[in-house]
C-alpha cells in the first residue's frame, strides 16, 4: 500500500498475477490510480456485462464488465475483465479499473501487459547477468543511480550479443 504513495495520479500501473486481487484494486482506487493485472485465480468474479467480443492474435478477446470480491476483506469492486481464449479455451485473463475501453481498450490492455515481460526480463538479468543483488544505499536517489548505470550496461552487453550473433549468423540467444 505504501509503495503506491509515491505514484502520480492516473498512473497506469501493470502487475502480475499477484496483483489481479481486489485489494490491489481497492487501494489503487483510493490514490486515484489505474492498473492492468493478470486475474488471481482466488480472485472472485461475477460477470455482469460483455462489452464487446473480437478475434485477436488467432483468437478471440472478450470485455466484460464484472463485480470482483466477496466483500469479505475488500468491497467488491466493479473492473473490467478482458479474456483472450484461443482454441475455446481462456489463454490469458487480465483485471483492469479502467471502466471505459475508450480510455484503455482491450488491445491496448493485452499489449501493455505483454510489456510487462519485458521490464521483468530487465530486473532479472540485472540481478543475474550483472550480479545486481543488492543496492549499496539507502537513498531513493542513489537506488536510482546504481539501476540506471546497469540498465546502461546492460543495453551495451545485448547490443554487443546482438552485433556478434549477427556476424556468427545465429540467434542471440545462443550467445
Amino acid at each position: 500500500d505504501e509503495a503506491l504513495d509515491g505514484a502520480a495520479k492516473n498512473t497506469l500501473l501493470v502487475g502480475d498475477a499477484l496483483y489481479g486481487v481486489p485489494r490491489w484494486f481497492a487501494a489503487l482506487g483510493k490514490r486515484c490510480l489505474f492498473g492492468v493485472a493478470r486475474r488471481h485465480s482466488a480472485a472472485l468474479v461475477v460477470r455482469m456485462q460483455l462489452n464487446c467480443s473480437k478475434d485477436h492474435n488467432g483468437g478471440v478477446l472478450d470485455d466484460w464488465e464484472v463485480v470482483v470480491g466477496s466483500g469479505a476483506t475488500v468491497e467488491s469492486q466493479i473492473l473490467r475483465l478482458i479474456v483472450w481464449k484461443k482454441g475455446g479455451r481462456s489463454k490469458l485473463q487480465l483485471l483492469t479499473n479502467v471502466l471505459d475501453p475508450k480510455t484503455l481498450s482491450a488491445e491496448e490492455a493485452m499489449a501493455v501487459y505483454r510489456c510487462r515481460w519485458k521490464v521483468e526480463r530487465l530486473f532479472s538479468d540485472l540481478k543475474e547477468v550483472l550480479n545486481l543483488n543488492r543496492f549499496y544505499a539507502a537513498n531513493v536517489n542513489a537506488v536510482g543511480m546504481q539501476v540506471y548505470a546497469a540498465a546502461i550496461v546492460h543495453t551495451a552487453l545485448r547490443v554487443a550479443q546482438g552485433r556478434v550473433a549477427e556476424a556468427a549468423k545465429v540467434a542471440p540467444e545462443q550467445i
